[in-house]
């Protein structure tokens, strides 16, 4: 994985002589149904962190005709969480840890000005800000998760590939001819991922009587995020 990381940021760098290169970072909320913790006589608890935030890169590709960008992103997201396992004879912590590396094909739709002047920042363009900034992003993505759970007594360590599908709003503004600031907001959905070795989080002692074992739902989920964030936009061969 180390080997595909150093190509991707390589490719990146080469390209910043043509390019507008971007970096943002984003605010995230989660939802894995299948990620769940059952405990007995507790309320369900996710796995995953309500929220997390991510980090990311991208670099810009206009097409000459029509103005639709493509702004291909590396993003990195690691998340932490802690929940209670067991019943109340004996509770204990698990840790939770997720490395999420993903390469997002981002496409910028600019719809209210399909066939305007496509190849200067926003802060050159005639015409309001509104209509020249607002575009629609679709974004298909493909993540590297390194999904970890912890407990006292045992570890376990999950490496899956999983794809997603992305669309949200976004509003280039100019700050100058070299800077832009984008605010986006957007939902993305991963398709079902494995999160193998979750069977340590089950109870230390199997139940006696009618008592329900504690257990995690599902191995395999899928993930709902909606997510908001803001982009700067270097137009470095304006220099």
């Amino acid at each position: 994985m180390k080997y595909i990381t150093t190509l991707t940021f390589a490719i990146f760098l080469s390209t910043a002589a043509f390019a507008q290169l971007g970096v943002n970072a984003t605010y995230r909320t989660n939802n894995a149904q299948g990620w769940q913790y059952v405990g007995a006589g507790q309320p369900d608890q996710s796995l995953l962190p309500e929220s997390a935030f991510a980090i990311g890169l991208d670099y810009w590709i206009p097409m000459k005709a029509y103005r639709i960008d493509f702004a291909p992103e590396l993003n990195f997201s690691r998340m932490s969480n802690t929940i209670a396992i067991g019943r109340e004879a004996e509770i204990i912590e698990a840790s939770l840890d997720n490395t999420w590396l993903s390469l997002f094909l981002n496409t910028n739709i600019y719809f209210l000005d399909l066939e305007g002047d496509c190849d200067c920042p926003t802060f050159s363009k005639s015409g309001g800000t509104f209509q020249k900034g607002l575009f629609l992003q679709l974004s298909p993505g493909v993540t590297w998760m390194n999904n970890q759970a912890k407990t006292t007594e045992k570890e376990s360590d999950s490496q899956h590939f999983a794809y997603s599908l992305g669309a949200g709003l976004g509003l280039d503004v100019g700050l100058s001819d070299i800077l832009t600031l984008t605010p986006f907001a957007g939902f993305r959905y991963y398709l079902p991922a494995q999160w193998e070795g979750l069977d340590i989080l089950r109870n230390l002692e199997p139940p006696i009587g009618p008592t329900t074992a504690d257990a995690v739902r599902n191995e395999e989920s899928s993930v709902r995020q909606f997510y908001a964030g803001l982009r700067l936009g270097l137009r470095l061969d304006q220099r």
